[in-house]
């Protein structure tokens, strides 16, 4: 077992849902921080999803969560993912929300 703490993903929210992180084949992940940061003008409305490998995608946050402009929102309630597990959001328009991913990945 090889324990390896990373920074999982990065980049910005799609306009529609999209994936942001799969957990690769024969791997674990424990995801300790998701952060997203508004860089837009104007408010953005964003939503994180958590979808099982063949399973349904449920929310992590808030149904279209509005983000105020500037602000930071940190995600810190651990989740546990196994392989093919994908982490998934959007925001109201593409590339005015970055986000980060931290975590650690079991091989």
């Amino acid at each position: 077992m090889t324990l390896i703490i990373k920074s999982l993903a990065d980049g910005q929210l799609p306009a529609t849902t999209g994936t942001l992180y799969i957990v690769p084949a024969s791997t674990r992940a424990l995801i300790k921080t998701i952060k997203v940061v508004n860089l837009n003008t104007i408010a953005e409305t964003i939503n994180l999803y958590l979808e099982p490998s063949g399973g349904t995608a449920r929310r992590i946050i808030p149904k279209n969560l509005s983000l105020g402009i500037g602000y930071l929102l940190v995600v810190d309630d651990e989740l546990t993912l196994e392989a093919g597990d994908k982490l998934q959001g959007s925001a109201t328009d593409a590339t005015m929300v970055d986000y980060t991913i931290s975590g650690v990945e079991e091989l």
